[in-house]
């Protein structure tokens, strides 16, 4: 299960000695170093990114949780126990009467109602956690309801694997609000919304005293917290999106943990005994999108080709040392219904590539335009751009910022990575296997599959069934099943390395730790 992938696969490096700490961060303050650029809200419902979950998730509790180790088996939060009816169709959960909201309202059963309410009726990229399982904002207030103080239904519009459900409750977007304070600064029925892009109304650990967009968030310890008062009574996140300046500020002292370090700086710290790097299991890939919307990608032959034109054993020792491992399965290595080996299914084969490209019209070779999704993903490009050359393909690489237009199908090829929050199969399934609407007016931004221009009814089918169906064994078949025509069919969405995302933490941080779906918590964290 995943929980063995995250052992196998985290990375402690640490060889030589290290520089003296020039101008170390208190004991008592946690500082991170990351990219907080276009997060322009911390609202919960309005996000479901990488960093920003982080800071929401230390901000607002959600009703259960999933622990970094353990991304199968849910625990306690605001939630002391659940039960699911003997049809599948209700869950109710009990909540602890001891926690309280930052104002000192006490945490019920109406707010954890509201807050779910909240994000399907706001429509915001939060409610894809949870409006994939029916909600509308027609039917949400009468399914989601407090039975009392205390007692939470959720009753379900259609068949859903409860697992499902109880998975995404534990997801920032769904992190519950002081419903009495968020509503008390609405304004033009945004339900609160504005005041919470820059404030805080939740029940976690810490409360935000500082937000500056792309510069700077803070946040103060609650000393008053039902799970205990954090050793760190304060939490700065920075915003340093300069991998080499982050490096030197890690070495100084001047930061506790580095997010978004590039790999050649990894290298370097990880020559350095005071810090420690921890490479964290991602459910998402690294893939290339061919756009079905153009005539010459369309051709089955030209995508197996650019399947035989990446060089990725070349960059799979350097450049994705910290980001990925070699996996070319739309089932994340761990999960259910994941074969036991995908490392090579598509081998670079420049010879092949040309064949194909011959037998497809083109014996002359292919002339596209190549596009990284973002900065990040450019030393990747480069590779495959370099690689595809030999193969006949010839990509004008064109550099910048790209995931709005592969949101709107507007690109030739890119290379790109995802990530996924919901630790089952089934997110990822979404993404690369679902298509429900093909047309340009459906904007099904949210489905990879969609943003390449590709519909293929069989998967829609079985992702749709994967979804409802509760025994294990039916589906993890049903995952096999999934995995065998995508690998069949040349799909547009050519998958390489599973993502891993790496963080540099300095020896004295104890207890952080990076979490696979991005709920990273500092309630534990202590520095020696």
């Amino acid at each position: 299960m995943l929980k063995s992938l995250l052992t196998s696969v985290s990375i402690a490096a640490a060889l030589i000695a290290a520089q003296p700490s020039l101008a170390a961060s208190p004991p008592n303050m946690l500082v991170i170093g990351t990219n907080l650029t276009g997060i322009r809200t911390l609202d919960p419902a309005q996000n479901n990114a990488r960093t920003v979950s982080e800071l929401i998730s230390n901000l607002y509790d959600n009703l259960v949780q999933l622990s970094p180790d353990d991304l199968q088996t849910l625990k306690p939060m605001l939630a002391t126990k659940w039960s699911v009816s003997p049809d599948g169709k209700i869950i109710t959960l009990t909540l602890r009467d001891d926690a309280t909201f930052q104002s000192g309202n006490p945490v019920t059963a109406e707010d954890a109602a509201w807050s779910i309410q909240r994000v399907i009726k706001m429509g915001q990229v939060g409610s894809t956690d949870i409006a994939p399982w029916g909600f509308t904002a027609g039917n949400v207030d009468k399914l989601i309801r407090a039975k009392d103080a205390h007692t939470l239904e959720i009753e379900l519009p259609q068949a859903v694997n409860t697992d499902l459900v109880l998975y995404s409750l534990a997801g920032s977007s769904i992190g519950i609000i002081d419903k009495k304070t968020a509503m008390s600064h609405e304004a033009n029925g945004d339900f609160g919304g504005t005041w919470l892009s820059a404030n805080s109304a939740g029940s976690g650990p810490f409360t935000l005293a500082q937000w500056r967009p792309n510069d700077v968030a803070i946040f103060n310890a609650r000393k008053n917290y039902w799970g205990g008062a954090p050793a760190m009574t304060r939490v700065v996140a920075r915003h340093i999106p300069e991998s080499g300046n982050l490096r030197l500020q890690l070495e100084a002292g001047d930061v506790d943990i580095g997010q978004y370090v590039s790999s050649g700086d990894l290298d370097a710290l990880a020559t350095n005994k005071a810090m420690v790097i921890d490479n964290v299991p991602g459910l998402g890939f690294y893939y290339i999108a061919l756009n079905q919307k153009d005539p010459d990608l369309q051709k089955p032959k030209v995508r197996e080709a650019f399947q035989h034109a990446f060089d990725w054993k070349a960059i799979s020792d350097n450049i994705m040392r910290y980001t990925g491992f070699p996996w070319q399965s739309m089932i994340p290595k761990g999960m259910i219904g994941a074969p036991e080996n995908a490392t090579s299914r598509y081998d670079y084969d420049p010879a092949k590539a040309k064949q194909l490209l011959a037998e497809a019209g083109y014996p002359n070779g292919l002339k596209k335009v190549l596009n990284p999704s973002a900065a990040a993903t450019l030393p990747f490009t480069e590779a495959l751009q370099a690689s595809a050359r030999a193969a006949g393909i010839d990509l004008d690489l064109v550099p910048g910022e790209f995931i709005p237009a592969f949101r709107e199908r507007k690109y030739q090829v890119l290379l790109g990575n995802s990530g996924a929050r919901l630790p089952d199969p089934f997110a990822v399934a979404t993404q690369y296997a679902y298509n429900p609407d093909n047309s340009d007016e459906a904007r099904l931004g949210s489905y990879y599959l969609w943003r390449a221009g590709m519909k293929v009814d069989e998967l829609n089918t079985l992702v749709d069934q994967s979804m409802k169906e509760r025994d294990t064994a039916k589906r993890t078949d049903l995952f096999k099943k999934m995995d065998g025509i995508y690998g069949g069919m040349d799909s547009p969405l050519i998958i390489f390395f599973q993502r891993t995302d790496p963080y540099v933490m300095r020896t004295n941080v104890k207890g952080y730790h990076g979490h696979t779906t991005w709920s990273t918590r500092w309630h534990d964290v202590t520095k020696e």
